[in-house]
């Protein structure tokens, strides 16, 4: 927990500016094909630059720090380590008196909560070897895109600048 919250938390990330929707949530962003789910932010369209909101870029920190395949590893086995803990927890929970649950159900309720945990850690695995895997989009990758303090998504192209 620490190594996570000092490497996002506390993470040194870029300066990044996107336009809050007036009310919270993009209803547009659902049926948007061009920013399908951009449910927290306008369009550079519909927003003036006054408007716009300095944000931690903490998307692209997770680009950076999961190209390592190391960092990529370690957050994959402490995500295993979790779920065992909370199997191995669910497990001793179930039949305590404050749940309430009945004996016979107790087996099913042990599974339900498996289920639940593999759930739970299939999510928390995915986006750590989706960026090892897949570079940032456009093609961009943090690496190769460390040439200013402000990252402008028109300057990255489909071409490896290398």
């Amino acid at each position: 927990m620490t190594i996570h919250l000092f490497q996002f938390r506390f993470g040194e990330t870029r300066a990044f500016s996107l336009c809050p929707p007036p009310y919270l949530i993009n209803a547009q962003g659902i049926v948007d094909m061009n920013h399908f789910l951009s449910l927290f932010w306008m369009d550079d369209n519909y927003c003036t630059p006054e408007k716009m909101v300095p944000v931690r870029d903490i998307y692209r920190l997770e680009f950076e720090l999961f190209e390592s395949l190391g960092w990529s590893l370690f957050y994959t086995a402490s995500v295993v380590i979790f779920g065992t803990h909370m199997c191995l927890g669910w497990k001793k929970a179930i039949p305590s008196p404050q749940l309430d649950i009945p004996k016979r159900y107790h087996n099913k309720a042990t599974h339900i909560g498996y289920i639940m945990t593999a759930f739970i850690c299939v999510v928390y695995v995915s986006f750590p070897l989706y960026a090892h895997v897949f570079a940032l989009k456009n093609g961009c990758s943090p690496n190769t895109s460390k040439d200013s303090d402000y990252f402008v998504w028109k300057n990255c192209s489909y071409t490896n600048p290398n």
